[in-house]
């Protein structure tokens, strides 16, 4: 009976440690009712807002977003380039995000269905002195109507590098720029 109870415990804590490791927590987000995917023609990614000490975060995640969204292929991206020449045509200095009347001019000036704008919360794991760190990333995003200013979808997530260790390591992220594109990844994936 003694035998039976510690096969039984060690099959209970093996199934458990395997459960574990593939659990996979998605992101955190609101889709309004009446939003439709396939109606966005255009979309324009801004530049993040960055809240963290990397200098870098905010650019290597705007990337991400625009890359991520062109994989898509559901809808155009509007180029970075364009979107600068706007904000500087229209002397806007964005700082933390955009006012409801700059987001509906824009809409009108490039002819964008939707922009999608946030912050990157968390993003650890870009300094090469520490190999050992495991990377962080926490982002923050919205997308908003160009027309009528309605969000349409929000999300938020944050994810270590561990988070994807399936079993004994193996599935462990331990670039944060791959953290981000994942990240990013399942943040689109609920945009429909």
């Amino acid at each position: 009976m003694a035998c039976f109870r510690g096969y039984f415990f060690l099959c209970v804590c093996f199934t458990l440690f395997v459960i574990s490791g593939c659990s996979h927590s998605m992101p955190n987000t609101y889709v309004r009712k009446d939003y439709d995917a396939s109606s966005l023609r255009k979309v324009a990614v801004f530049p993040f807002h960055n809240r963290t000490n990397t200098c870098e975060a905010s650019k290597v995640v705007t990337s991400a977003f625009v890359a991520g969204l062109v994989e898509k292929g559901r809808s155009q991206v509007e180029s970075q380039g364009n979107i600068t020449g706007f904000l500087v045509s229209e002397r806007i200095i964005v700082r933390t995000g955009l006012d409801l009347d700059s987001i509906k001019c824009m809409g009108k000036r490039l002819g964008v269905d939707a922009v999608i704008l946030g912050e990157v919360e968390e993003f650890v794991g870009m300094d090469e002195k520490n190999r050992g760190v495991v990377p962080v990333v926490s982002i923050n995003s919205r997308m908003v109507d160009g027309r009528t200013g309605r969000i349409l979808w929000m999300a938020q997530h944050k994810k270590t590098g561990d988070d994807y260790v399936k079993i004994l390591n193996f599935g462990k992220v331990r670039s944060v720029g791959e953290l981000t594109k994942k990240v990013v990844g399942e943040m689109i994936r609920t945009m429909q």
